[in-house]
């Protein structure tokens, strides 16, 4: 990589990141990547200036082979997603069947019940978690009714399984509840 004249060329930004340590130093950007990218044969750092501005390419160097083969194996994947399509097509109508009573509610407005699932869509929480992040001020009889009903139902399930009441006990989403929202948004 050719050595040049590093220039900041946006004045305001460039000194506000250095304070802040998110650079070192001017000018080692590029090069820090170009070494990070050594160990990483299959990819080529290619960057070149162009007028004021510059571009920075990362080239796949296998690209037109894995093309190639992807064309040949296409035919074979394809079979492969329309199965899976209706695979999940099945699920979604089982799932639709079974918590027909929870769809309907929900597509009236959004109860305690989605907006667990849909705060446990972002991240795993424990109660206190989840009654904070829905603007609860405790942890509610109504809560723990809801929780309990979804773990009933396969839609969420516990972190630490064999211990219920765990002190570090968290909720996390199953596929079956990921599926629930998704056809919950397909409704609306």
């Amino acid at each position: 990589m050719e050595s040049r004249q590093s220039d900041a060329r946006n004045k305001i930004i460039a000194p506000v990141f250095k304070r802040l340590g998110v650079i070192d130093q001017w000018g080692n950007g590029l090069k820090l990547i170009a070494e990070e990218l050594e160990e990483y044969p299959q990819i080529d750092l290619r960057w070149k200036e162009v007028g004021l501005s510059f571009q920075v390419q990362f080239v796949k160097l296998d690209y037109v082979a894995e093309v190639e083969l992807r064309a040949e194996l296409g035919q074979e994947f394809d079979k492969g997603l329309s199965v899976d399509n209706q695979n999940i097509e099945k699920e979604q109508q089982e799932l639709r069947a079974e918590l027909r009573a929870e769809l309907r509610a929900e597509l009236k407005k959004a109860t305690l019940y989605s907006n667990v699932l849909t705060q446990l869509k972002v991240d795993e929480g424990t109660k206190q978690e989840l009654a904070s992040a829905l603007s609860l001020d405790t942890v509610s009889g109504h809560l723990n009714r809801t929780v309990s009903k979804l773990i009933d139902q396969n839609l969420i399930e516990r972190t630490i399984p064999n211990t219920p009441n765990h002190p570090a006990q968290k909720f996390r989403l199953t596929e079956r509840g990921k599926t629930f929202l998704e056809l919950l948004a397909k409704e609306k």
